[in-house]
């Protein structure tokens, strides 16, 4: 039963004749006649009977006229559905990132995309780097903001990264340290210090003790917690110094240093799928996202 054949079988009943569905549908009568003849002989019953010069549907037509109503409707509804999606009339985009990310650096894209798209839904997870490109990986997530060492660009199976931004990071430590007013140390000075450090799943700890090891330093982690506002906290109440991201750290008022000898800068990326295709919603938040950084670059080329 095919959907061509539901509609001229709708259209005979509603015109009475062969001709006329033939005309209202732009076709033969013929090909009316041996559509409807085909149908009823897959359904192996007589679906019309002909009285007084006009087409009558029999008790197994009435039957199939109402299903194919329904069918038709559905098929209607669920093609303008979809055409609204494609236009991004609604939507969803499901997106994965850090909590830092999500403060201080998205709030200009989603203010931009809920702008340009007031009905699509963006519906927010945060999470570690290895969470996030799993949630990728498995369609749970469209797409994922996440930090990556820029001498060490990731190289994820099925995921590619657009570099967005860069973000420095640099170490905030209790008000009454040492370091006084100090704005800028060298590692060698973090010898032995007491560190309150990012969860092993994270990508930034792993950048930062990579850089230190270089050096030659290695810190006394003394915790481990899952995001930067724990840290700060373990920070302001003076049981450690931790590394943060400069904007956040400018944000908070904690007192800082940076580093004059190591480059603690890493690459803001937009991580998705090369083997899902990323619906309509999701590709427009993607250029959303990738317009900032296509603007910088121009400017970066200009100068």
């Amino acid at each position: 039963m095919e959907l061509q054949q539901l509609r001229m079988f709708l259209q005979l009943l509603d015109a009475g004749t062969y001709v006329g569905a033939g005309e209202k549908l732009h076709v033969a009568h013929s090909a009316v006649h041996r559509q409807i003849r085909l149908l009823e002989q897959e359904l192996g019953q007589r679906l019309v009977y002909r009285s007084g010069g006009v087409t009558h549907p029999t008790e197994a037509g009435r039957e199939v006229a109402e299903v194919a109503r329904r069918v038709l409707k559905d098929i209607g509804n669920l093609s303008h559905r979809i055409a609204e999606k494609s236009i991004l009339g609604s939507g969803q985009v499901h997106l994965g990132t850090g909590t830092t990310m999500l403060l201080y650096f998205l709030p200009d894209i989603l203010s931009a995309f809920r702008k340009a798209y007031p009905k699509v839904d963006v519906q927010v997870m945060t999470g570690a780097a290895p969470e996030i490109l799993a949630g990728i990986r498995d369609s749970t997530l469209d797409l994922g903001i996440v930090f990556a060492d820029p001498e060490e660009p990731p190289a994820e199976d099925g995921i590619r990264f657009e570099p967005l931004n860069r973000e420095e990071f640099v170490l905030i430590v209790p008000p009454s340290h040492r370091f006084g007013r100090a704005r800028v140390v060298e590692s060698a000075d973090l010898r032995g210090l007491p560190l309150i450090s990012l969860s092993r799943a994270s990508r930034i700890r792993h950048m930062i003790e990579g850089r230190l090891e270089k050096a030659g330093v290695t810190m006394h982690t003394i915790m481990e917690l899952e995001n930067e506002e724990a840290i700060e906290k373990m920070v302001g109440i003076g049981l450690g110094m931790g590394f943060i991201s400069r904007r956040r750290a400018d944000a908070t008022g904690l007192r800082y240093v940076r580093l004059s000898d190591l480059n603690l800068h890493a690459l803001v990326c937009v991580a998705y799928s090369t083997r899902i295709p990323i619906a309509p919603a999701g590709r427009e938040f993607l250029v959303t996202c990738l317009k900032p950084s296509r603007r910088r670059i121009v400017r970066e080329l200009l100068k």
